[in-house]
């Protein structure tokens, strides 16, 4: 008798929402999934947006991903399988690179001045590895926070040598025709100056000029040019970051 009633009871409440259901349901049928993160296979109509910048449809919700991991993703898929004892270092560790390439059969390691998430811990200017080491290093928003960015190119450059590829990513003003920085401004002013209180410039258009006189091997590459328009739109490639800078040690 229980039973019964409360089967009653249930089909009460349900009865006026089924209508909306099924409407909602049809609604959800009919709008594809927009976006996809290469990186955890997430999808939906769009992503999740970052309070800091404020930009919409930037962050995977599933592994929390920002533009520039989907394009390494998506870049180191497509340059293809690596066979065994290939190596990969990430500067300043984030949890997505790591998986990217074990997934992809890199054997990997990290490095950090002093973050509890790097398996080494070392000065970016002055690596604690031989000339050679690894074949890929990674290296995102990282430089800006460097005080001698050219020395640190120069590091990261040396332990891929010249047959490697230094994968970096740096975050500029395109507004700016100059990298601006002023090694005398109180720290307490690198927020208003440089957008963030722990970096110490603002990169603008001269990225790759900024960095020949290093004398390492430079390619700037777009991601327009290494992915389709598809890819770009489904990774939701548009924001911030637009384009890696590969370096290797200069011949």
């Amino acid at each position: 008798m229980a039973a019964i009633q409360l089967e009653r009871a249930w089909s009460a409440i349900a009865r006026p929402v089924r209508p909306y259901s099924r409407a909602v349901h049809r609604t959800v049928l009919r709008v594809p999934a927009r976006v996809e993160c290469p990186v955890c296979g997430c999808s939906g109509v769009r992503f999740q947006a970052s309070r800091k910048p404020r930009r919409p449809n930037r962050i995977c919700p599933g592994c929390k991903s920002t533009e520039r991991y989907r394009a390494l993703q998506l870049y180191l898929t497509e340059r293809g399988p690596v066979p065994p004892g290939t190596r990969l270092l990430e500067v300043a560790p984030i949890h997505t690179v790591r998986a990217t390439a074990e997934r992809l059969g890199y054997e990997y390691s990290s490095v950090d001045l002093r973050s509890a998430k790097a398996l080494v811990h070392g000065d970016l200017c002055a690596l604690p590895y031989a000339d050679g080491a690894f074949d890929v290093v990674v290296c995102f928003h990282v430089l800006e926070h460097v005080p001698d960015d050219l020395t640190a190119v120069q590091e990261l450059a040396r332990v891929v040598g010249a047959d490697g590829d230094v994968i970096v990513v740096v975050p500029r003003d395109r507004r700016l025709a100059e990298t601006f920085e002023d090694p005398d401004a109180d720290p307490a002013d690198y927020e208003r100056l440089y957008g963030q209180s722990d970096h110490v410039r603002m990169y603008g258009e001269d990225v790759t000029a900024r960095w020949v006189p290093t004398g390492v091997a430079i390619e700037e590459v777009p991601w327009t040019a290494c992915f389709t328009p598809d890819q770009h739109a489904r990774a939701a490639l548009t924001g911030d970051d637009d384009r890696f800078w590969l370096l290797r040690a200069g011949a």
